[in-house]
């Protein structure tokens, strides 16, 4: 089973995002999440390298690391995330944002980790919280983070509202870590093969997973995409990492 991707297919759109997807499904898909990123997604490597140094340094400064996960879907990353720097005993105040509200009731009801400490730093408390909000709503508030990050959200987005999606990303943190799917063929007819259909077969994984392929970018195209300040790296296997640095901290 070989499907060319030499093209990449915006137009097409996931079950998930659908108006009128199923409930049942969609709320299988978002707990379903927590297993295939955990398969996939590669946060591990990439908080041991890019998150956790940066974290340190802000606790250094002895600030709360901030933390907003964009288009956080079940919240599954944003609890990862919370957990790993819990046990590195790094205070987090963590918030997933997602302009779909199913997504943000579900994930309140199964992933909200309550403040586990008094209010510190300006009265911000740690933990993880969630909020059905838009980048450009917080841009447009001033609202400032250490990190931003985002997880298979890029393929999601228009070509055209690609470059102002980012200039909020870098305006809001003072680094972003955008991670999605590297578009391969090889990608796609291993993940076709395999048993998802089996595993995931109350939810829309397999299928929106194929229509991500498909719709998901090279390392060349988001090169062209991205603008001064950012740079693009491959995450083996079939990942793509654009990262963004400003200054070190906030206000």
């Amino acid at each position: 089973m070989f499907t060319p991707l030499s093209q990449r297919q915006a137009h097409l759109i996931e079950k998930m995002d659908a108006t009128n997807a199923d409930s049942e499904q969609l709320e299988q898909t978002y707990a379903d999440f927590y297993t295939l990123n955990r398969w996939v997604s590669q946060w591990n490597r990439v908080y041991t390298k890019y998150v956790r140094p940066h974290a340190i340094e802000i606790q250094k400064q002895g600030k709360i690391f901030q933390v907003l996960d964009v288009g956080c879907g079940g919240g599954d990353i944003a609890f990862f995330l919370f957990q790993w720097l819990k046990k590195d005993g790094i205070s987090a105040h963590i918030t997933g944002i997602d302009i779909d509200n199913r997504a943000i009731v579900w994930a309140k009801a199964n992933r909200s980790v309550q403040p586990e400490t008094a209010l510190v730093n300006k009265n911000k408390p740690t933990g993880l919280f969630f909020e059905c909000i838009s980048t450009t709503e917080l841009a447009h508030r001033g609202h400032k983070v250490d990190l931003v990050m985002n997880n298979h959200v890029l393929h999601h987005i228009p070509s055209t509202e690609i470059t102002p999606f980012l200039t909020e990303c870098a305006e809001l943190g003072t680094k972003v870590i955008c991670n999605d799917i590297e578009r391969s063929s090889l990608a796609y007819s291993l993940f076709s093969l395999c048993l998802f259909p089996l595993r995931f077969r109350s939810s829309f994984i397999y299928q929106d997973g194929r229509t991500s392929l498909k719709k998901s970018f090279r390392e060349n195209e988001l090169d062209t995409l991205s603008s001064e300040g950012w740079k693009v790296e491959r995450l083996f296997p079939f990942r793509l990492l654009l990262i963004y640095e400003g200054e070190h901290g906030h206000a």
